[in-house]
């Protein structure tokens, strides 16, 4: 009988779920289910009855840091390795962590896996991984690892042409340049707030701006957190909402210039991701606003006007299949 794997992608509020026969990778179950973060203990016990008992548990984790670069058979050393990177993505990799904890209450004896968003990043050389900081924190492996690297592994396997940017528009957004399927740079860095201007977070900002905020306006770390990931971006600029579809029925001013700012930005980032590339044969949209928005992408090219051509291509991702493409070519290799 094949055995079935069944991957998690747990968030801040929702937990998307996916159960694949090994074999095939054909889909038996999946979905998503909206929930606060406490809740993920008794929405995965309830998620436990209603599919088949899973041989293989495997786990998104955002930041697998300088020594996780493909899929990893998880135990409490690699853990508490993973643990120790929260401070890089205080959005995603506690509750991420917390659902291995979870399964590990609930299903004792299964296998836990993990695959890891910046390890499509892994191959970049320093001129697009250095930090331009001292040699003693750059040793301590303190550099940009980007992440959305199993949208963009799962996007780049879709691929022929040679140089691609491509956009992976969402509630967090960036962009990655892509040479013969390999990620050469991307717009992320050491943490998901880098780049883009995002639904709620600020993306590049001047690094001033936190001395000013914590020097002058006496704003603890806590605040200069919510500040930057939970109240800038779309959601800061207009006043309204992070949400892209909210901002494009508004009549308000400010939604307008919102959406304009995000696709600037995005412009600004393409052209750069393609110097990164030497030229851009295509441009990929894919994420909620790059599959979604035609407004966004309308704007975006016509702010690429000025570019040599480039083929344009809106491609859905697909994480929860990437996850399980890599566990069974990992499991191949074993």
């Amino acid at each position: 009988m094949d055995k079935t794997l069944l991957v998690l992608n747990i968030g801040s509020s929702s937990i998307k779920y996916a159960v694949f026969g090994v074999e095939q990778l054909d889909v038996l179950k999946q979905g998503k289910i909206d929930c606060p973060p406490t809740d993920s203990e008794r929405i995965l016990h309830d998620l436990l009855k209603q599919i088949p008992q899973p041989d293989i548990v495997v786990h998104r984790i955002v930041h697998g840091g300088e020594n996780y670069s493909k899929p990893v058979l998880l135990n409490e050393t690699i853990l508490k390795d993973l643990e120790r990177l929260s401070a890089f993505a205080p959005l995603h990799q506690p509750h991420n962590i917390n659902g291995v904890h979870v399964i590990r209450k609930l299903l004792p004896h299964i296998p836990q896996y993990a695959c890891f968003d910046t390890a499509f990043h892994a191959g970049h050389d320093d001129l697009h991984s250095v930090l331009p900081i001292p040699k003693e924190l750059r040793d301590n492996a303190i550099k940009r690892y980007g992440f959305h690297g199993l949208s963009y592994d799962w996007i780049a396997r879709q691929l022929k042409s040679s140089r691609a940017v491509v956009a992976h528009l969402g509630s967090g957004a960036s962009l990655c340049a892509t040479r013969d399927g390999k990620s050469i740079d991307t717009t992320m860095g050491l943490t998901a707030l880098d780049g883009l201007p995002m639904a709620t977070r600020t993306g590049a900002i001047d690094a001033g701006f936190i001395l000013y905020l914590s020097r002058e306006l006496k704003y603890s770390h806590d605040q200069i957190e919510h500040l930057l990931y939970s109240e800038s971006g779309l959601k800061g600029l207009s006043g309204i909402s992070g949400d892209v579809r909210t901002l494009q029925q508004s009549a308000d001013p400010q939604a307008k210039f919102a959406i304009e700012f995000f696709a600037f930005k995005t412009a600004q980032y393409i052209a750069m991701m393609s110097v990164s590339l030497g030229g851009m044969d295509s441009l990929v949209f894919t994420g909620g606003i790059g599959e979604n928005s035609e407004i966004v992408r309308h704007l975006i090219l016509g702010h690429l006007r000025f570019m040599p051509s480039f083929d344009v291509q809106i491609i859905p991702t697909n994480e929860e299949k990437m996850m399980a493409i890599q566990i069974k070519e990992e499991l191949g290799h074993a």
